[in-house]
């Protein structure tokens, strides 16, 4: 059986709309992925790092219920659980404000994973080019690597941290270059090369990786997907945005679910997949993805 490993930052959402809170979830980026995943019985193994207070403990409770197995470093000296304050526009998207507390030292034994041949990995948000984390998180990609695991990777990469991209770019080239499946929204591709489209950002991304799956997400306009010198496009069906917080997330839940759905490994990527079967997976990846849009939670429903 094909195991999912997957590796992010846990926070809580506070949701704001007009100035007022109006919810809470547990969040980050690729926890939002491992809940989804969960509900879906695929049990996906958390590697992450939260603290032992009382929303720590509520966090790591909410994961098991969840079908979500965390490894976390729990941290007593003085340490709480990162926060993350979502301040919803008119059109449902979210700014951000992070209080956060991080370790002083990298806890090695946090990125350690018993990857097996076909696994799947997947990480990415800024978690995955954190510098005080670097050395770990590149020992837990080249272990991948090493045991042949198709690893997906999202940048999922946002305008607060601009100012830090000439010191992470490296990081994020290497993520790049280490993955089987990319997959990113144009803002990402927008921020990070300055590419405004799908053809400048996957020339951009080629240079990098010339042999990677690329998922490019557009929110409404819908998303395509490059495998093998061809493109699949799949449309969008309109919908009424509740929170788009979650929306890229569960995109990912959608890619990671439809590789195991169609016995998808890597030498099944690099053989090549059929057109079909890539519309399906951006098909479902899309419906994950709306019906988040279409609630206040950041997962799919149970």
């Amino acid at each position: 059986m094909v195991k999912i490993h997957t590796a992010g930052e846990t926070v809580f959402d506070i949701i704001f709309e007009n100035g007022v809170p109006t919810g809470g979830n547990p969040g980050g980026s690729v926890l939002n992925s491992s809940v989804s995943l969960g509900r879906l019985g695929l049990n996906p193994r958390f590697l992450t790092d939260f603290c032992n207070d009382m929303l720590g403990e509520n966090i790591k409770k909410f994961l098991i219920d969840n079908g979500v197995e965390p490894r976390c470093v729990i941290d007593d000296h003085g340490m709480k659980t990162s926060v993350a304050l979502a301040f919803l526009d008119e059109h449902k998207n979210a700014r951000y404000q992070f209080y956060k507390s991080r370790p002083g030292k990298c806890h090695d034994e946090l990125f350690v994973s018993d990857f097996a041949a076909d696994d799947i990995l997947l990480f990415g948000s800024f978690y995955g080019i954190m510098p005080e984390i670097r050395s770990g998180m590149c020992r837990l990609i080249t272990d991948a690597i090493n045991k042949g695991v198709v690893i997906v990777y999202d940048p999922n990469f946002r305008a607060p941290h601009l100012p830090d991209l000439p010191k992470v770019m490296p990081f994020i080239e290497e993520n790049i270059k280490a993955a089987s499946i990319i997959k990113g929204s144009d803002e990402d591709f927008a921020l990070i090369f300055n590419a405004n489209d799908f053809d400048s950002a996957l020339k951009a991304l080629r240079t990098i990786n010339p042999n990677a799956t690329i998922f490019y997400t557009m929110g409404a306009k819908g998303c395509r997907c490059y495998h093998k010198g061809n493109v699949v496009e799949c449309a969008a069906p309109k919908i009424t945005p509740v929170s788009t917080i979650g929306a890229g997330d569960n995109f990912n839940a959608g890619i990671v679910y439809g590789l195991v759905k169609h016995n998808i490994g890597l030498a099944g990527l690099h053989s090549g997949v059929d057109s079909q079967i890539l519309k399906d997976i951006m098909q479902t990846a899309t419906k994950y993805a709306q019906q988040v849009c279409m609630s206040s939670s950041n997962y799919i429903s149970v």
